[in-house]
């Protein structure tokens, strides 16, 4: 079986929570790597389990070339746990110049001696989640191969590309930059707002915000000053929580008061019931809706909600919206664990959502489904 096909089906075996700790992770993931990249797990002179460290700690793998020899070290985590175990891993791994922390899905490639804090000692992280199954084979090779081990080259990359981090960061700041005013990013839209509210005395208009993100440029930016909102137009409100420091610079303007008394008019008007394709459901508020579309579409067609899941547009720049783990829906903040639902086949959605995100959640699940707008209507 090829590497990335072999990569492929571990992640989509992540994705359906297989692995439920740690020693399945090591036997079903990473020595199965291994041994696609050419280590011999079944010689423990070579593939070393359990190997105790010169700093009195003991590391789950020693990676050894020549046999006995520790090269790299491997410390694995339960899923989910990796990012809070760097500091031990890296603090009592001594006796080896590269450390590798996985939990299955990501791969954590550090280099301890380097200077700097834990995480700036990381050299590359793999999330097997967001990369394809060709890129995730290339850098696996890359540092674990094991005839890159043998030749050295594996720390030699590594070492280059700690080295070159910085330059390749800065060389990435235009596009990042034309990519944020590109999707008119909120967090862009709270920081002008707030800049040129400190610099007048009051906020500026959302439209006009918009529409100079549209056209700016980072020196514009820097220099951009705002307009007088008018009596009718909406104010951009600074960003509370993580719900709100996710919602689209459209969503913030949204929610003005203006968008609140028109909003606040529909409901008058509107049944408060939920209809779906002539089915009706009363008495639903917006959370109980929306699970109840994504029940409904997950029914009709088993494959939804890992389309769903896959698209871009489900989830926010730190977290999903529908994953097969809690930490995948809120992983920093674990206040709200609680404030989810379950649906088919061992899926989650996140329910601590503003009701505006929610309508666009099941307006993007309709979308993905083949629906149509008119086979829904909203009781919110």
């Amino acid at each position: 079986m090829p590497f990335n096909t072999t990569l492929a089906d571990i992640t989509t075996r992540l994705r359906h929570n297989e692995f439920p700790n740690k020693q399945a992770i090591s036997q079903a993931i990473v020595l199965r790597v291994l041994r696609e990249l050419g280590w011999d797990p079944n010689d423990a002179t070579v593939v070393w389990p359990e190997y105790r460290t010169d700093g009195g700690g003991r590391a789950d793998f020693a990676l050894c070339h020549p046999p006995s020899e520790p090269r790299i070290f491997i410390e694995v985590k339960h899923l989910g746990k990796a990012e809070g175990a760097v500091e031990p891993a890296l603090l009592f791994k001594n006796g080896a110049p590269f450390v590798v922390l996985t939990d299955g899905r990501t791969w954590s490639f550090y280099l301890p001696a380097e200077p700097g804090d834990y995480d700036g000692r990381r050299v590359y992280k793999l999330d097997m989640y967001e990369r394809s199954p060709d890129e995730a084979a290339d850098k696996l090779r890359q540092y674990l191969a094991n005839e890159n081990v043998a030749s050295g080259e594996s720390l030699r990359a590594a070492r280059t590309e700690y080295h070159n981090r910085c330059s390749q960061a800065k060389a990435a700041m235009p596009e990042a930059w034309r990519e944020l005013v590109r999707k008119q990013d909120s967090s862009l839209v709270k920081i002008l707002a707030d800049a040129v509210e400190s610099k007048v005395g009051f906020p500026p208009d959302a439209g006009d915000v918009l529409k100079f993100l549209g056209s700016a440029t980072a020196p514009e930016l820097a220099q951009g000053v705002g307009h007088r909102p008018t009596e009718t137009s909406p104010k951009l409100r600074p960003a509370q929580t993580q719900e709100d420091a996710e919602l689209t610079p459209e969503e913030i303007a949204g929610r003005s008061v203006a968008g609140k008394k028109r909003a606040a008019s529909r409901r008058a008007t509107k049944s408060q019931q939920l209809v779906i394709r002539d089915r009706k459901y009363r008495d639903l508020d917006a959370k109980d809706a929306m699970v109840t579309v994504f029940h409904t579409l997950a029914d009709a067609d088993p494959s939804f909600l890992e389309r769903f899941a896959q698209h871009p547009a489900a989830k926010g720049r730190k977290r999903r919206y529908i994953g097969r783990m809690v930490d995948e829906l809120y992983p920093s903040d674990t206040g709200a664990h609680a404030q989810h639902e379950e649906l088919p086949g061992g899926w989650l959605v996140a329910t601590k959502l503003h009701n505006e995100k929610k309508r666009r959640l099941i307006y993007l699940a309709l979308e993905i489904a083949g629906w149509s707008r008119e086979d829904i209507e909203l009781p919110f």
